[in-house]
């Protein structure tokens, strides 16, 4: 059986399902293993890694390489907009 008939019976018997303890520990076991693969796709950077950065982001402030709350707004909006 391939993934996609496996998720569509999986699916079928969720429906099916009427015990709501049953559903409750389904739901939290997704978000758990999809917290999971979050995190292990995440690298642990290092002291000098952060500090690196720390120092690249105060440089860019000093050089007024920034941008303001309501331009990031106004960006975040046109993204909405475009279907981006």
């Amino acid at each position: 059986m391939d993934l996609q008939a496996r998720k569509l019976e999986f699916i079928e018997a969720y429906i099916r399902l009427a015990d709501e303890k049953i559903i409750l520990k389904l739901e939290k076991l997704l978000w758990l293993e999809k917290e999971k693969a979050v995190k292990s796709g995440l690298k642990k950077l290092s002291q000098i890694e952060l500090d690196k950065m720390l120092e690249d982001s105060e440089n860019e402030i000093q050089e007024g390489d920034i941008l303001s709350h309501q331009l990031v707004k106004q960006e975040i909006l046109t993204w909405k907009t475009s279907g981006k």
